[in-house]
């Protein structure tokens, strides 16, 4: 540990036994130490962001988790590793020295009852950390969450701030940089570099702030992970459906004029390198009939690698790598009434966290919209009117949506965790379903959908991923997010392309035309046809043959594809997946009836 401590820092005490907190934090505070106190790693993460500190001072289990997942996050946050992390623990707890050590932990100081906890642990600091005296603001025990607001930077709390001032040559990078932004240090959103010069950044991001406000800047360099501090100088926005462009003036530390180093090489490189690349317009008989401006969401691209012609609708993987990072980064953040406990996984409109709900004492799911849509209105308007639409929905095979809410940047909302799996992981598992089972299941989405479509509701990505079976077999449908209400006027609402999965798409949503639940009747086929034949309808090594194929390609039926399978049945799949409309079943009820003759 160090063995100074700067006047403004604080030393973090962290216990979940109160009265024992109290007794420490006193005797601290006796010796002239500056503290602030947490029984939860949430609230101690709160303190932290908001409080400049200089010891943590850790038990080894608290309210909300455990004292090393505290120093695990802890240490690989970069604006927090360096703090020193001790942990003081009574004596049954003292096997676990070696664990902390090799965690990080700088120290592991143990207690008995009858040893005078306090008198231990002053003596242990005292070695290391000089007491100091004359802080302002320590006159009483800080209770938990207090936490002192950081003053914005002398310059910016005196004055206005700067109009933008290019004292040097502005450089736009020849490739992608993506950074990531933090206000607090905790909770990290992606940016990307518009221009650079030695004095800052022109960054485009969802993260917004005042003017004069402190940023930190992390980016990922050949040698490791690097942060910046800056302050906000100008804020643009043209576009409300964009994220803001913001400029931003950085500390003239060693590590920023390392990155600037690394950002103007990059762009030197790429002038090098720069070659003539293949042009996109490439003349395949498909994309005469369809075009790749159709493809906005596809969230299922399996069987289809993405087409070179629809590259500006797929993810890069440093794109995917931030997603990513950002999820994790909440983990262990408390968002309204909920705790993010871990994450589960994401889709194409956002990330799935296994939560906690404080108040009710209940295991959620939190469902979290995507960074790189968050500052996009149409989707964000999309992400709420899911929470709304399926709201309003009660019934038991259908996960039920509890809250929604947006806390600082992050736009969530709390719902039914369905502890499972999907129908896709039953077919990927190649644990197929023998044909009793399977025709219950294909019965209970029927009635399922029938009852959604009596809401005049189309789903629009009816698929096995988004069909799940909880612990107890019960069927869930889940992914409202690009659900439509039908009107019944037949009028074609604003194009928006094609959304949801290639492989289960109706040809009337490929094309673009009304929907009704016929669509979805053709989906929930596709589906049906997946699980029973252990394949898609239709397969290709591109998204727009696959569609072609919806489109075009007369159907295998299912009995070719299953020879164990009732012709009935392959009929019922077969009728389900006509190519238009007017030939499938025109409702849910039909389908039960002809799927209960089967089972009867």
């Amino acid at each position: 540990m160090s063995r100074s401590m700067d006047l403004r820092s604080y030393i973090l005490l962290v216990n979940r036994d109160k009265k024992f907190l109290n007794v420490v934090c006193k005797s601290l505070l006796g010796a002239g130490y500056p503290v602030l106190t947490a029984t939860a790693m949430s609230s101690a993460l709160n303190l932290l962001s908001n409080n400049s500190v200089a010891l943590i001072i850790c038990d080894s289990e608290l309210e909300d988790s455990s004292g090393y997942e505290f120093l695990e996050f802890i240490k690989h946050t970069p604006l927090l590793k360096k703090i020193p992390f001790v942990f003081f623990v009574p004596v049954h707890d003292q096997g676990n020295a070696g664990k902390a050590f090799g965690m990080g932990a700088a120290d592991f100081i143990v207690y008995t009852p009858d040893s005078g906890a306090p008198n231990v642990l002053m003596k242990r600091i005292a070695e290391t950390l000089p007491a100091k005296t004359g802080r302002a603001g320590i006159s009483a025990l800080p209770g938990e969450g207090f936490h002192q607001s950081i003053a914005p930077p002398p310059e910016a709390a005196s004055s206005p701030p700067p109009a933008e001032c290019r004292k040097s040559e502005r450089l736009v990078p020849k490739q992608t940089v993506n950074i990531e932004l933090s206000r607090d240090s905790i909770l990290w959103l992606p940016g990307r570099i518009k221009n650079i010069s030695r004095q800052g950044l022109l960054i485009e991001t969802s993260l917004l702030g005042r003017l004069g406000m402190a940023l930190y800047i992390r980016f990922s360099l050949p040698c490791g992970t690097c942060v910046v501090e800056s302050h906000i100088r100008h804020i643009s926005i043209n576009n409300h459906k964009l994220s803001a462009e913001i400029g931003v003036e950085t500390e003239q530390s060693i590590d920023w004029i390392e990155t600037y180093d690394y950002v103007v090489n990059l762009k030197e490189e790429g002038k090098k390198s720069a070659v003539k690349k293949p042009s996109a317009e490439v003349d395949r008989p498909i994309q005469k009939k369809i075009h790749a401006d159709m493809i906005i969401r596809m969230a299922d691209n399996r069987k289809a690698p993405a087409d070179p012609l629809l590259n500006h609708s797929s993810e890069p993987r440093s794109e995917k790598a931030l997603e990513i990072k950002f999820y994790r980064s909440l983990v262990g953040k408390k968002l309204g009434n909920y705790k993010a406990v871990s994450f589960i996984g994401a889709g194409g409109m956002g990330g799935v966290f296994k939560g906690w709900d404080v108040v009710l004492e209940r295991n959620v799911a939190l469902k979290v919209i995507s960074y790189n849509l968050s500052s996009i209105a149409s989707y964000r308007d999309m992400f709420v009117k899911e929470a709304r639409l399926v709201s309003r929905f009660t019934h038991p095979n259908i996960a039920q949506i509890y809250y929604i809410d947006q806390v600082e940047d992050v736009l969530y909302f709390a719902m039914e965790l369905i502890n499972g799996g999907t129908l896709a992981d039953i077919i990927k598992d190649r644990n197929n379903l023998n044909t009793a089972k399977g025709l219950e299941h294909f019965i209970t989405i029927c009635r399922t959908l029938d009852f959604v479509s009596r809401q005049n509701i189309v789903h629009r990505d009816i698929k096995p991923a988004n069909i799940m079976i909880d612990d107890q077999g019960i069927l869930k449908v889940v992914d409202f997010g690009v659900a439509i209400v039908n009107d019944g006027t037949g009028r074609k609402k604003k194009a928006e392309g094609l959304v949801g999965s290639p492989l289960f798409a109706s040809p009337d949503s490929i094309m673009g035309q009304p929907l009704d639940c016929r669509s979805d009747i053709y989906s929930l086929g596709a589906t049906f046809y997946n699980v029973f034949a252990g394949v898609p309808p239709f397969e290709g090594d591109y998204v727009e043959a696959i569609l072609f194929k919806h489109l075009h390609e007369e159907l295998v039926p299912l009995k070719k594809r299953n020879p164990i399978l009732s012709s009935d049945l392959s009929d019922i799949i077969g009728k389900m997946m006509a190519k238009k409309p007017e030939d499938r079943y025109q409702d849910y009820q039909s389908i039960i009836d002809d799927l209960n003759v089967l089972i009867h």
